[in-house]
């Protein structure tokens, strides 16, 4: 058994299910393996258990900061849902089994390997390199990235970070797989929407009733489709792929985003929800709440909206856009979490660098930019400036991704030790002196 998969194994073993988290419980292994091979290391603890870590090999300053990003938390995990014990750790038939493989314990220690065999040559990098494994990336960051950067900011200055946000996948070509490098993710807009209305008597139905003014606004708001939008990343995404649907020709050829979104919408592709995501905000009806009773008329009704923006959409526009499609003033409308989407550049810096390593450990991928639907902690860094990719160079069929915060998770035991190398080459290629 390789170092890598065995040091999963037993990273996969300590469960730091978030909440609550207990992520000291991932610290204090992180800092074991640190001491035995003198690899210096600070932790940070905003709230009890709460932990992260931030381990540095000193650099010569010829180039600022390298952050190995990577979060300890994991998603939570019902044993009696899955066929092996998420929190075992098992290493059989060929995959290491376990909350956390892919989200995101099996990255973090391909990148702790990068910066154990840095250390193990002897040698000194041209900048820092830091391996940053935080608390709480699963509830929001409140307690992790985001704490560090709001009271330690000295610490985490950097000129680049490696995080979590694209795997290998294949199925979704029919010739190749493709290698996604996020440099974008899509703003958050959670909204809590309440409605009130007099209480009454079930068997006196009296027309104002909060819990049906507020689905039947509901059913107005989902039944309008968002218009499919092309942002520039999404432009270049599809630019390449084409490459292999050949559908997408006319395209090529005009570079149009109208081109794009007629053959789009036409191929019938907007029915997959992970192309569709890429082109519209996305609004998804998540909670409910209203009355106890049977035979009570509710006096209030809550709901609330995981609202996903594209880049360049503001909250407060989307807010109002809301509003008006739901079709009742009414309606209370109380934003709970709200981020602005964020991106780094694609076309430049070390984002060729990234790829060109990339299509190096898979050569007969298809390597290309993406956008993330969801929220990573790359985003509090993007805040700061400071260019922020997503990457994993995992290589997974595009049915395995629903194992993410999903059942049965588990990693090939090829992709764990191929990883570790591809990190070990991409932080060797950044931090050449």
């Amino acid at each position: 058994m390789s170092e890598a998969v065995e040091l999963l194994s037993q990273y996969l073993g300590i469960d730091t299910t978030n909440p609550p988290g207990r992520e000291d419980r991932g610290v204090e292994f992180l800092a074991r393996i640190l001491d035995r091979e003198g690899i210096a290391y600070r932790t940070y603890e905003p709230r009890p258990g709460r932990a992260s870590l931030r381990a540095e090999i000193p650099g010569s300053g010829e180039r600022p900061p390298l952050i190995l990003l990577n979060h300890i938390d994991v998603a939570p995990a019902d044993p009696a849902e899955w066929s092996f014990d998420p929190f075992g750790g098992e290493v059989k038939d060929g995959f290491v089994h376990g909350r956390g493989a892919l989200d995101m314990k099996g990255q973090g220690i391909m990148e702790l390997m990068a910066v154990l065999n840095l250390k193990r040559q002897g040698l000194k990098p041209n900048r820092d390199l830091v391996f940053l494994a935080v608390a709480d990336e699963e509830m929001g960051g409140a307690w992790g990235a985001k704490w560090l950067l709001e009271h330690h900011p000295e610490d985490f200055k950097a000129g680049l970070v490696l995080n979590e946000g694209g795997y290998v996948v294949k199925g979704l070509l029919p010739d190749r797989p493709v290698a996604m490098i996020s440099a974008a993710e899509k703003g958050i807009c959670w909204l809590k929407l309440t409605r009130t209305g007099p209480p009454g008597h079930g068997s006196l139905p009296h027309g104002d009733n909060a819990l049906e003014k507020l689905t039947q606004a509901l059913a107005r708001l989902m039944a309008q489709d968002d218009p499919l939008t092309v942002t520039p990343i999404v432009a270049e995404y599809f630019r390449r792929l084409g490459r292999s649907w050949s559908f997408l020709g006319p395209y090529l050829e005009d570079g149009r985003p109208e081109t794009l979104v007629n053959i789009i919408s036409q191929s019938g592709l907007t029915a997959l929800p992970q192309v569709s995501a890429l082109l519209k905000n996305t609004h998804s009806l998540t909670v409910m709440k209203s009355g106890d009773k049977s035979n009570v008329i509710p006096s209030r009704a809550e709901a609330h909206l995981d609202v996903r923006l594209l880049p360049g959409r503001r909250a407060e526009d989307e807010i109002a856009h809301l509003r008006e499609r739901l079709g009742d003033q009414g309606i209370a409308i109380e934003p709970l979490a709200v981020t602005e989407s964020t991106q780094s550049i694609w076309d430049g810096g070390d984002f060729p660098t990234l790829a060109d390593l990339m299509q190096k450990a898979f050569p007969e991928a298809l390597v290309a930019p993406s956008l993330v639907f969801g929220a990573s902690d790359s985003r509090f860094f993007r805040h700061q400036g400071v260019p922020s990719y997503g990457l994993c160079p995992v290589l997974i069929d595009m049915a395995d991704v629903k194992m993410v915060h999903g059942l049965d998770e588990k990693i090939s035991v090829e992709n764990v030790e191929q990883g570790a190398q591809y990190f070990a080459d991409l932080v060797q290629a950044l931090c050449r002196t």
